[in-house]
């Protein structure tokens, strides 16, 4: 494994061994004497610039450095492939040129997309910049053995643009916590009084579409004071502006008897906990092609599920699969279908699903043929170049 930090470096772990390579623009910090990582004060200037400077971002410069680093190259020298995972992209660049040098084969794994649904706010908004990473892409991703990709939306997308990778693109979704396996969520205990209905996450991120009002306010719509009440906790580091959306909401739930709640971020074990504690489960995916990894740790719990996304997308794919989701489509909030929600709320009998398709084994067994498959082709390779 290749990693950034303040100093060069070597650590052998059980897994095997981890290289650090210094980052000459000091974008990623190892931890200070407080355990936390050094970061320096966020510039929403500079790092337009340094966007606009450096193609595909400024990562790139380190990933250069990496791919020609000696601890890298003594390390990678018995390898038979390298495996680069985005984003952000720049890492596609440096595991290139190492394959290229090593004469190893490269599997770009793209845990999102790049020109499709691109989360770079320059790539949705200048034409020359999406015309010099388009040309970046397209290089890359030619010379790569295998390309992973975390929906069939994903897919389809690249391969609509890029009909000559179809048969070198694989789907590789996210998968299920394996800590969240093996327990009996419905012996869980319920703690508290009333109603908890519970939305892990920020809501926008790098997407400006995703806003608390889209869950909140056909929630509000079909909610009423048969209810008995509620709490609606919304648990991460919401930004000022998703805390201002969300302020506007505080007065109408209380006046139905309803709470909302803002606890900021959690660690993984409380959150897990409070997941496995609630009553339903609230999600908002914006995107057509993304599925938020929250999703699978939402399954396992077997808790009613309120969706909100678009229909057709990749999570709708999944989630009209689950009889314990409610979808809303994005464009045309159906109140009568938060009613079916809540009245799923208060029953015990409710059928649910959790797909084996997420599982580690079962993903893990599509990694391993990708992996096979690569390697064999340059097992072929090597001996014929020995032969000859």
């Amino acid at each position: 494994m290749i990693r950034a930090g303040s100093t060069d470096g070597k650590r052998v772990e059980e897994w095997g061994t981890e290289v650090t390579v210094r980052d000459p623009m000091g974008l990623y910090l190892d931890a200070g004497l407080t355990g936390r990582p050094l970061a320096r004060k966020p510039n929403k200037w500079r790092r337009l610039l340094s966007y606009w400077l450096f193609n595909p971002d400024p990562g790139v410069v380190w990933a250069c450095v990496a791919a020609r680093h000696p601890s890298v190259l003594e390390e990678a020298a018995g390898a038979t492939f390298v495996l680069s995972s985005s984003p952000p992209e720049s890492v596609h660049v440096g595991a290139s040129r190492l394959a290229s040098r090593l004469s190893l084969r490269h599997i770009v794994d793209m845990r999102d997309g790049w020109l499709d649904e691109p989360l770079k706010p320059l790539l949705r908004t200048s034409a020359l910049r999406r015309w010099q990473e388009r040309r970046l892409e397209a290089v890359l991703l030619h010379q790569a053995n295998a390309i992973l990709v975390t929906s069939d939306v994903w897919r389809d997308l690249l391969c609509n643009r890029k009909p000559e990778f179809v048969n070198k693109v694989i789907v590789l979704t996210n998968g299920y916590p394996q800590s969240m396996l093996g327990t009996n969520w419905s012996e869980i205990e319920r703690k508290e009084a009333g109603l908890v209905l519970v939305h892990a996450g920020r809501f926008s991120g790098s997407d400006p579409r995703r806003t608390p009002e889209l869950i909140l306010q056909p929630l509000l719509a079909a909610i009423n004071s048969s209810t008995n009440g509620g709490t609606i906790k919304l648990v991460g580091a919401l930004s000022a502006q998703e805390l201002e959306v969300v302020g506007k909401f505080v007065e109408p739930y209380a006046k139905i008897g309803w709470r909302i709640e803002c606890p900021g971020s959690l660690s993984r074990v409380t959150l897990m906990e409070l997941l496995a504690r609630s009553d339903g489960l609230l999600l908002l995916s914006a995107s057509n092609a993304a599925i938020p990894s929250k999703l699978f740790e939402y399954i396992p719990t077997r808790r009613p599920m309120l969706v909100v996304t678009g229909h057709g997308s990749a999570t709708w794919q999944i989630c009209e699969r689950l009889p314990q989701a409610r979808l809303v489509d994005l464009k045309h909030a159906l109140i009568s279908t938060v009613n079916i929600y809540l009245s799923d709320l208060s029953n015990s009998d409710l059928k649910t699903a959790c797909p084996k398709e997420f599982d580690e084994d079962y993903l893990g067994k599509i990694f391993r043929s990708v992996i096979s498959e690569v390697t064999k082709n340059h097992v072929k390779t090597v001996a014929s170049q020995q032969s000859t």
